[in-house]
């Protein structure tokens, strides 16, 4: 079992490994050459520190008010000799070597969905800016933003992959279909909810022989994946088998079998039709249930109905929900909405360290099980103090003072769990932290 000396230890482990790896280096002959005061180590460990403070702020922390602590530009002109890779290396290897490899049913349940990251304001800057218009204001008020597409294991509680795209260019799709062409792991389910419906991302999964659970629009939407279907006559709930052949082509017997041929037309992204093979044949099923306050889901998906009945489909959509809470910590508790650079590719850094951040105290956290004393609701380890409480300690122990026992102090930081209680969600754009404010 993962505990905190084993976790902290493989961390450190990684983070030293970088060093030896110089394709990370944008210039593997001149950068960390030299005796600095910020190595490559000690910009990652300062990184996994920040918080949402200053800059200054954060490196008077991080080196114990040191009035000979290096400086914000020593700080900014070190951090751009390493490339993105380094991150995204470090993210991948500390998550593999510390999985739990946690099932359902044999399958990894891995859910796929995107969000939203506010960034500093530049017009100029066209992957990221987007206009606006509100219907209050007759001008148009433009934002700039990162869009991170990511796949989260539900039940390690762990980000696997990241994409990182401009908003102004971003494309869910194709970042969904990335994620599973990647994918060489053990069998999956991947989980996505409306808006990643596309027979294409159907056939991505179902050639790399894994499986996925997609929620789609109603068959009464006008512009649901469903609707070519025919299944507006079916009753309330239903659990059918569709079986389709796929084509560019506008043949009259074509035409005259909808049942059998769905059309694709040019426009219209689909990766395994060309000329030499003009016909693709798909099968999967739609299961629509009604919820509790009336309305329906559909679901399409490719597991079978003998591994798995309407309620099972019903429960792992239910799960998905796990990601969606996640990015609200990720944003909040673990305060990726503050960044401390305007530059691009050094709040990519942050975005991902941030996450390895996550990651890290996700693995922590579960080892961890609060008492569960005769009380009105269940408790949980309260996150956002937690997320503080482990970055407290890591700024500890880089300054030689032994660890206390973190697992017996995260004990005390609880909170009730109360999963009936629900809100209206207010979809805004959110704005970052900006720097004059900190």
């Amino acid at each position: 079992m993962n505990n905190w000396k084993s976790l902290y230890k493989i961390l450190q482990n990684q983070i030293s490994k970088l060093k030896w790896h110089k394709e990370f280096y944008k210039n593997p002959k001149q950068d960390f050459t030299r005796n600095r005061k910020l190595k490559l180590e000690t910009i990652i460990n300062l990184l996994l520190c920040m918080e949402a403070g200053s800059l200054k702020d954060e490196l008077y922390k991080y080196f114990d008010l040191n009035l000979d602590n290096p400086t914000a530009s020593a700080l900014i002109q070190q951090r751009q000799k390493i490339k993105i890779a380094a991150f995204e290396w470090l993210l991948k290897k500390f998550t593999n070597k510390t999985r739990q490899n946690k099932k359902y049913k044999g399958y990894r349940l891995l859910a796929v969905d995107g969000s939203s990251v506010p960034i500093s304001y530049d017009i100029n800057d066209k992957e990221t800016y987007i206009v606006q218009i509100s219907n209050k204001q007759k001008e148009a008020k433009g934002y700039n933003a990162f869009h991170l597409s990511a796949v989260y294991d539900l039940l390690e509680h762990t980000y696997e992959d990241i994409i990182i795209q401009g908003e102004a260019k971003m494309n869910e799709n194709g970042a969904f279909n990335d994620f599973v062409d990647k994918y060489n792991d053990e069998k999956a389910i991947f989980i996505a909810d409306r808006g990643y419906e596309s027979y294409n991302s159907f056939a991505h999964v179902i050639e790399n022989k894994q499986k996925f659970l997609i929620r789609v629009k109603d068959i009464h939407s006008k512009t649901s994946l469903t609707r070519s279907l025919n299944l507006k006559n079916q009753p309330g709930e239903f659990d059918i088998i569709i079986n389709r052949i796929l084509t560019p082509k506008q043949t009259n017997e074509i035409k005259s079998q909808p049942e059998k041929y769905k059309f694709i037309p040019n426009n219209q992204r689909f990766d395994y039709l060309n000329k030499e093979s003009p016909y693709y044949e798909i099968e999967f099923r739609i299961v629509r249930f009604k919820l509790s306050n009336g309305n329906y889901e559909c679901i399409a998906t490719n597991l079978s109905n003998e591994e798995f009945s309407i309620e099972e489909i019903k429960e792992l959509y239910n799960k998905r929900w796990g990601i969606e809470t996640s990015f609200r910590e990720l944003k909040y508790a673990v305060a990726m909405n503050a960044f401390h650079s305007k530059r691009r590719d050094l709040i990519k850094q942050e975005i991902l360290i941030k996450i390895l951040f996550y990651n890290f105290s996700e693995r922590v956290i579960q080892n961890i099980k609060p008492k569960q004393k005769k009380r009105k609701h269940k408790y949980q380890i309260n996150f956002t103090r937690a997320f503080h409480l482990i970055r407290f300690v890591l700024n500890k122990i880089k300054s030689g003072i032994k660890p206390p026992n973190i697992e017996s102090i995260l004990e005390k930081e609880i909170e009730p769990v109360r999963p009936d209680r629900s809100s209206t969600r207010k979809v805004r754009h959110q704005t970052p932290v900006f720097f004059i404010y900190r």
